[in-house]
Order: structure tokens, then sequence, then C-alpha cells
């Protein structure tokens, strides 16, 4: 089961403030909503956020 990021742990592994966070975390719950997706607001799924950024694993 894939793990649900808040925008505490976003900003943590993207070294960005709290307000692109937020702007990534909407972009991708968005993506998924397009896919058919189930989102909840204020969290985004750690493998969509890899995946977006480029990053291999969930390597913090």
């Amino acid at each position: 089961m894939a793990e649900l990021l808040t925008v505490k742990e976003v900003e943590k592994i993207c070294k960005v403030k709290q307000g692109r966070a937020y702007r990534l975390m909407k972009e991708i719950n968005d993506e998924m909503k397009e896919k058919g997706y189930l989102v909840i607001r204020g969290r985004v799924n750690s493998s969509f956020l890899y995946e977006k950024l480029g990053l291999g694993g969930n390597d913090v």
C-alpha cells in the first residue's frame, strides 16, 4: 500500500517552502484525478511524487 505524505514531508523531501509544496501536491493530485484515482486533499501519494520528481525509490 502506498504511503500518503503530508505537506511537511513534501517540504522536507523537495527542500521547498510550504506554498511550493502545496502547489506540487495539487498538481500531482489533479493528475491522479484525471487518471481516475481518488485523492485526499492535503495528502499526496508518495509513489506518484517520487515518479513525478524522477526519483527512483522512496529513499529519503
